[in-house]
């Protein structure tokens, strides 16, 4: 593992002690007194708030939001060097600073016949042996081959989480 060349933007003070972070605080109290159905009726911030990323629409209209909380929260993520950050994550770098190690989630991504790599490392083989063994067991699940103690074939899974990692399989479940 080689460290970040960001070590300075990943030790810099937090951003909620920004100037940029105060500012979007302050408008987050002021769009307090702002209804959402007064916001709907403004259909430059309506057309302001949607846009299309690869085809994917996005559309934060029916949030408490207006064009310059759009412009605050660009002007928060330039502040905290987002890109800067994000383009150390996908080089393999060592950006998770409380575990010492790289954060290369995009690998999980990568397709089989990539690189991607930590110290020189390809790590593309190591992730897809692993998602490999991950579909194995579900298969072996769904199919009823794997047996629990009882030695019947599951019936009921339950995902424990820790953070958020629980979200998606909840989100799926509901």
């Amino acid at each position: 593992l080689r460290a970040s060349n960001l070590a300075g933007v990943l030790m810099a003070p937090p951003i909620s002690e920004s100037a940029e972070w105060a500012a979007l605080a302050a408008h987050a109290e002021a769009m307090g007194a702002h209804h959402l159905r007064d916001l709907l009726g403004d259909e430059a911030r309506c057309a302001g708030l949607c846009w299309d990323s690869m085809g994917i629409l996005m559309d934060a209209s029916r949030q408490n939001a207006t064009l310059e909380t759009k412009e605050l929260l660009l002007a928060l993520a330039n502040a905290a060097q987002v890109e800067e950050k994000k383009a150390a994550m996908f080089r393999g770098e060592l950006v998770n600073q409380t575990e010492g190690r790289a954060a290369f989630h995009p690998a999980l991504r990568c397709p089989r016949d990539k690189s991607m790599s930590i110290g020189g490392t390809n790590v593309v083989p190591e992730v897809h042996a692993v998602l490999d063994r991950i579909s194995a067991f579900s298969e072996s699940v769904r199919s009823g081959s794997w047996l629990g103690s009882t030695g019947k074939p599951l019936t009921a899974v339950i995902a424990i989480g820790i953070g958020g990692s629980y979200l998606g399989p909840e989100v799926l479940y509901e």
